[in-house]
């Protein structure tokens, strides 16, 4: 009898031409899934970089922006439309835009300078949007005008027809770099490959030591002689980085300090390099301890300015601009990084909201001597994280208030080629800036 062979049976009951199209079927199979790999590897992310939720709330952004004149969708669109397709570069979007005003003396114009922070927010307003196109396309023109050759990133390029001072040009910062950072890795994480891997690997190499802590930078801060903001740390003399100069009959020193900013320390951020293998483990605990100690006082909840680091000790710099200055935006930035991983206190976002709220406006400096917020003009610059700091605590009521004191400077009129963006007044001149126009987009999407 003989010994069946259920596969050689099988394979006798196909024709010769069957045979032939079922192994062109399987060739078709493996190359068709090696060519996936390969466009994997090198035009698409196949999951490697994995990033966390951060904290949100119930707030409906959207609805509340659109019931204050901001309509996300027109935001965004009109915003890319004006800076961007009507702009001189097309790929990177300049910094403001002025309308053409009354008079023929007053064309309209672009500042021509890119700077590498309304690019972070362009690029993550993409990747938002779901535009991969536009996306890798702003990512390309980056790492080729703005990457120096050790991987780290240039503050700002200038077109070449700038006429101004040049004063970014060549400089590199953290705040700059980190907000690039950022924005990459979540490129990355959507539409990424292999070669945007090694750079922010690169990148992340650059701005954290080995500890996975930032490493510092030299910057200046003002304050008058004998009157420190109260819970300043002893930083020791210094008297080899003072000099000093003179405000009125007031003699003030500039100080330089070599140390890391608190707004710069991104907490998700940090969280996701370490979480993807770019930081060792336990750098996000150590960045977190630093920044939730460097409340001003327990009855004055705003945070440091920055903060130095000698071996193990951290001493925290208050003062900007003039002594017992506080930034608040700088302080509200910080707070918006804490309240993504849910690590602000009730009593810091309640201490804020209250004088926003009474005020109808975002303070720039707080005043430690007097007690008191400046209360000239409301702060523009802060608006993007102070929505993200509303929404990620879930302050209904300041949210609302914020997009009232942002929706108050849409352009409303039909005619107007900046319909639905948002406009500084500056004398008889209307700005566009793109950080507050991207920034609103980003934080009420």
């Amino acid at each position: 009898m003989r010994k069946k062979n259920p596969i050689g049976d099988f394979i006798a009951n196909f024709t010769t031409r069957q045979l032939i199209a079922a192994a062109v079927i399987g060739a078709v199979l493996v190359a068709g899934g090696a060519g996936y790999l390969i466009y994997s590897r090198f035009y698409g992310n196949i999951g490697n970089i994995k990033l966390i939720p951060t904290v949100t709330s119930d707030i409906d952004r959207k609805k509340v922006a659109a019931d204050n004149n901001i309509i996300t969708g027109y935001l965004f669109s009109r915003t890319k439309h004006l800076m961007l397709e009507e702009g001189p570069d097309k790929i990177l979007i300049p910094s403001q835009y002025t309308i053409a005003g009354r008079l023929v003396t007053q064309p309209a114009e672009n500042t021509l300078t890119y700077r590498l922070e309304d690019q972070a927010l362009l690029l993550s307003a993409y990747v938002k949007n779901g535009e991969r196109g536009k996306a890798s396309e702003l990512r390309n023109e980056i790492n080729k005008r703005f990457k120096a050759e050790d991987g780290s990133y240039y503050a700002a390029v200038y077109d070449d027809g700038y006429e101004g001072e040049r004063t970014l040009e060549g400089k590199k910062t953290n705040t700059s770099q980190i907000a690039w950072l950022d924005a990459y890795l979540e490129f990355a994480a959507s539409f990424g490959n292999n070669e945007d891997e090694k750079k922010i690997r690169t990148l992340a190499g650059i701005l954290f030591d080995d500890k996975g802590q930032i490493r510092p930078e030299t910057f200046t801060i003002e304050g008058y002689e004998g009157a420190d903001a109260p819970g300043l740390v002893d930083e020791g003399d210094g008297e080899e980085d003072k000099e000093t100069a003179n405000d009125g009959n007031r003699e003030y020193v500039v100080e330089t300090v070599n140390g890391v900013k608190l707004s710069d320390v991104n907490l998700p951020l940090i969280k996701n390099l370490e979480n993807n293998g770019y930081l060792p483990q336990g750098s996000y605990d150590k960045a977190a301890k630093i920044v939730q100690e460097a409340v001003l006082t327990d009855n004055i909840r705003l945070y440091a300015l920055a903060y130095e680091q000698n071996g193990d000790e951290i001493n925290y710099v208050y003062t900007t601009g003039s002594t017992g200055t506080v930034d608040v935006a700088e302080s509200l930035k910080t707070e918006a990084n804490l309240a993504a991983m849910g690590l602000l206190p009730a009593s810091d976002i309640s201490w804020i909201s209250q004088e926003i709220l009474n005020t109808g406006m975002i303070p720039q400096y707080y005043y430690v001597t007097s007690g008191n917020f400046s209360d000239d003009q409301s702060c523009y610059d802060a608006a993007y994280q102070a929505l993200l700091l509303a929404y990620r605590t879930g302050d209904a009521p300041l949210y609302k208030m914020l997009t009232t004191i942002e929706g108050m400077r849409v352009a409303t009129k039909s005619s107007s080629v900046a319909l639905y963006m948002i406009y500084r007044q500056e004398e008889s001149r209307f700005i566009f800036d793109a950080a507050e126009n991207l920034g609103v987009y980003v934080a009420c999407s």
